[in-house]
């Protein structure tokens, strides 16, 4: 009671020095143990966990000495002031006057809501406004000071100032210290506090060293334009090699945005010691009229290799396109258009293909009878410079289909009708006969299935579903495979997904007659000891007509090879797959692609291996073989591990691949700065990109930036 009661007398002494109208907002408020008043010259002395709060502020001391006619106060011993943002200031002395609004303090240390923390010879506090502090030491690493710990790197400043209301951090005179170390000096530094989320202002640099490009320091600039607009420069210098400029712009509208990468840079390439170079990588996405959605691209390079060498992107082929598709309950349009700037030495104007243009449509509706369905689909294309070859063609397509169940079988019977038009331009064989002509085909099916049960296991606890599977296809009509460039089905390879399709190679410039069976089996389980097992074994059939390629490599007339697949998803969480095709006859294996997965908490580790034979590549001499394996591990404290090695092992050879090492610690010591180790190896060279064999060692200073070292072979 008589803490409470010296609280409300205190407050009405404070508020009765207030000018009128402003005691709503300064009203102060006083606890303490004891409190004595010296009436004739208006001094209050408080002492003993004395506390005054203010407008969400709040100052503790053990003793507090307030002039009433002065307006000061003089805190003494433990003193803090916590403001509301979440700062706390601790100082042995602190004058507090206007209100206890301004503070004066020696010496000083203060923390920021994030962990960050000044400590300083003098400092003054003008709340909601700012803090100066004089001879200071300014760290964000998050160590424990009242033990001893030292952060690993600090800023130590002749004077240093954090602007609340501009929410900046400046620094004068500033020695960036490291382990104790001096390592760099600044005139000025200023960076934003951890309350920014978007401003204007210089970003964290990065700096980096290679025997190649030498220093090579990027001071990236970020300009903000309009809550919805942005753009941000980083220009680099490269030491040996030249400068140069990105420049990323971006836009939000309520149903579209652009993103837009320009580059510009006078660098070393393989033509000129100093080359003008540009490139520009613009995305644009929108909903357009009535559920139409827009997305486009331009990507474009004035020389192939600078992107790559000097790690503005790694890609080798550059696609522009724009894109519009709509889809409705049954209905579906797409129209494209796209092109292909290839940035390999090997390519060519006639290895970079142009769609000018691709458009699409399909209408799926229900038929007259039960479980009936009337497709229609029309296309058309203009294709240029793929390969050698230029081309023009339109098609269109009607066709139904319909379903029938008894007694657990399911019958589907299906029917197109196929109309084309080719207008052949170029080939690559310039003694090829040019020419223009139609084509017209149906396709008739009848697929039967019968999916069953079987029960299995101690008691009969475990169940599998078996679903026996036969489909023919009829095609007839025009037979155009020997006049008709092969451009959407080149690469076609029977698998389980084209197996049971009414045209296997699924494209339009290859519609071969003839007569074909497709017959498989799958199974799906839910095993509680292995898990989730599926799989499935097919092979086809040709009753009639022409072999087709693609089907089989052992020269056999009648049958495909075997398909088959097989996947676990394991309860220890491991998983396995495997998918493949063996030779008829011999059951030789001509492909194969497996993997082993397996994920736990915080490990990853994969393996794959891929093998397909030598026939399926016309230019290759053997067999094409590869294995890849991956491993990732979070580990305490941030750190993370990852490894992936890629080995060639076609002609009965091992030869290490692409490798890459990476060992990352966000945060590292203290929270404050993250250290990461990268190993790149890859053997393949493009002109003036060399083979890497690269180790890289990259620091990464809370709020500063970045400084790396690279070592290359």
């Amino acid at each position: 009671m008589r803490r409470a009661i010296a609280s409300f007398a205190i407050l009405i002494m404070a508020t009765i020095a207030l000018p009128a109208g402003a005691q709503d907002e300064s009203d102060i408020a006083f606890e303490a143990d004891i409190i004595t008043v010296e009436q004739e010259n208006g001094v209050m002395v408080a002492t003993g966990n004395v506390k005054v709060t203010q407008q969400g502020d709040e100052l503790a001391a053990d003793k507090i000495t307030y002039n009433q006619l002065t307006g000061e106060a003089r805190a003494t011993g433990n003193v803090r002031l916590t403001t509301k943002d979440g700062t706390t200031h601790i100082s042995d002395e602190m004058i507090l006057d206007e209100n206890f609004t301004h503070a004066v303090a020696t010496p000083l240390i203060s923390t920021l809501s994030d962990g960050s923390r000044f400590s300083a010879q003098s400092g003054e506090h003008r709340s909601a406004q700012r803090t100066v502090f004089g001879r200071s030491v300014f760290s964000p690493c998050n160590c424990d000071y009242d033990a001893g710990e030292s952060p690993i790197w600090d800023l130590r400043s002749s004077e240093s100032e954090h602007n609340i209301e501009t929410q900046t951090i400046t620094h004068q005179n500033v020695r960036m210290h490291i382990f104790g170390l001096p390592v760099f000096y600044f005139p000025v530094l200023a960076h934003p506090d951890a309350t920014v989320t978007r401003r204007s202002g210089l970003l964290a640099p990065s700096f980096s060293y290679s025997n190649d490009n030498g220093l090579t320091l990027t001071t990236p600039y970020y300009q903000v334009l309009s809550p919805t607009q942005d753009i941000e420069f980083q220009p680099t210098n490269f030491q040996f090699r030249g400068q140069g400029l990105k420049t990323i712009y971006r836009q939000r509208w309520d149903q579209s945005e652009m993103t837009a990468s320009i580059y510009g840079a006078r660098l070393e390439t393989f033509k000129e010691k100093r080359e003008q170079v540009g490139a520009i990588d613009a995305q644009f996405k929108s909903r357009v009229g009535s559920g139409w959605m827009l997305d486009s691209r331009l990507y474009r390079a004035s020389q192939d290799t600078f992107l790559r060498r000097y790690r503005y992107d790694s890609t080798q082929t550059l696609k522009s396109h724009i894109t519009a598709q709509k889809l409705t309950d049954d209905r579906y349009y797409r129209v494209t258009m796209s092109d292909i700037q290839g940035l390999r030495a090997e390519d060519t104007k006639d290895t970079e293909p142009t769609i000018l243009p691709s458009v699409y449509y399909s209408k799926i509706t229900k038929g007259p009878y039960r479980d009936q369905i009337v497709r229609q689909e029309l296309s058309a294309l203009q294709l240029d410079n793929d390969e050698g070859h230029e081309l023009v063609r339109w098609t269109a397509l009607f066709g139904t289909e319909r379903k029938y169940s008894h007694n657990g079988h399911i019958l589907t019977a299906s029917g197109d009708i196929l109309a084309s038009y080719h207008d052949v331009q170029k080939t690559d064989d310039e003694t090829d006969k040019l020419s223009t002509f139609g084509q017209g085909n149906a396709i008739v099916s009848a697929e039967w299935k019968y999916p069953f049960g079987v029960q299995y296991g101690e008691g009969l606890g475990s169940t599998a579903i078996i679903t026996p599977r036969v489909k023919t296809i009829v095609i007839d009509g025009s037979d155009r495979t020997d006049e008709l460039p092969n451009r959407d089905a080149a690469d076609f390879r029977l698998d389980e997904a084209n197996l049971f399709l009414n045209n296997r190679f699924q494209g339009r410039d290859f519609i071969l007659p003839g007569t074909h069976v497709a017959a498989g089996l799958s199974g799906i389980t839910d095993n509680s000891i292995f898990g989730d097992i599926t799989g499935f074994a097919g092979l086809s059939y040709k009753a009639q007509g022409k072999t087709p390629a693609g089907l089989t490599i052992s020269g056999s007339e009648d049958y495909s090879d075997y398909v088959a697949s097989l996947s676990v998803v394991t309860p220890y969480n491991l998983s396995l797959a495997w998918s493949g095709r063996a030779d008829y006859e011999e059951l030789e294996l001509n492909e194969s692609r497996s993997s082993l997965q397996y994920a736990s908490g915080a490990t990853e580790f994969g393996i794959e291996h891929t093998q397909i034979a030598q026939g399926y590549f016309e230019a290759a001499e053997d067999d094409k073989e590869d294995a890849k394996i991956r491993f990732a591990q979070r580990l305490p404290n941030d750190i993370q591990l990852v490894a992936e090695q890629v080995w060639d092992l076609s002609s009965g050879q091992t030869r290490r691949d692409q490798s890459v090492l990476s060992a990352i610690w966000t945060g590292g010591f203290q929270d404050c700065v993250t250290v990461s180790l990268d190993y790149k190896r890859d053997p393949y060279a493009d002109r003036d990109i060399k083979k890497v064999n690269e180790l890289q060692l990259k620091f990464s200073f809370k709020y500063l930036g970045t400084v790396n070292s690279t070592g290359i072979n």
